[in-house]
């Protein structure tokens, strides 16, 4: 995936990008949609092999393989701890002959594995945080005629 930005600071092998982010991941969430900034644009570590300045328009590449990876860790795995929490709690309840319903408690053990899952993808995101493997890369200077739309 491609995306243009504007360099706001360097820092040696990685610089900080001001890029607006396309519409395919504007709700997403990860870079303070939801929480209330609601803003469009976005400040990003990228890698600068190229060694960017501030002030410079830059397009920055992004590997679809680490999106789709990320985006399945976001989104698919707290669903799917959503959904092994309630049925494991519905087989519990029959397996042991609980009586009455038992739905929302197992909907409750649902959000509760999710919940756990969340803290543990938040944990792992601060492990790779740095890793390079995770970062967009900036490939190249553009100038204003050469940029595209980002939508």
């Amino acid at each position: 995936m491609e995306q243009y930005g504007l360099v706001v600071e360097n820092k040696g092998e990685t610089a900080t990008v001001n890029l607006q982010k396309h519409l395919a991941c504007e709700k997403c969430g990860r870079c303070g949609i939801l929480s209330g900034s609601g803003k469009r644009d976005a400040m990003i570590e990228a890698q600068n092999p190229i060694n960017a300045k501030p002030g410079q328009r830059v397009l920055l590449e992004t590997d679809y393989r680490t999106m789709l990876f990320v985006s399945f860790m976001l989104y698919l795995v707290p669903l799917g701890g959503l959904l092994v929490g309630i049925f494991s709690w519905l087989a519990l309840a029959d397996n042991f002959g609980f009586t009455g319903d038992q739905e929302l408690i197992a909907i409750g053990i649902g959000f509760i594995f999710m919940v756990v899952i969340f803290l543990l993808i938040r944990s792992w995101d601060r492990k790779v945080k740095g890793n390079p493997y995770y970062q967009p890369v900036i490939t190249e200077l553009i100038s204003e005629a050469e940029e595209g739309p980002t939508d």
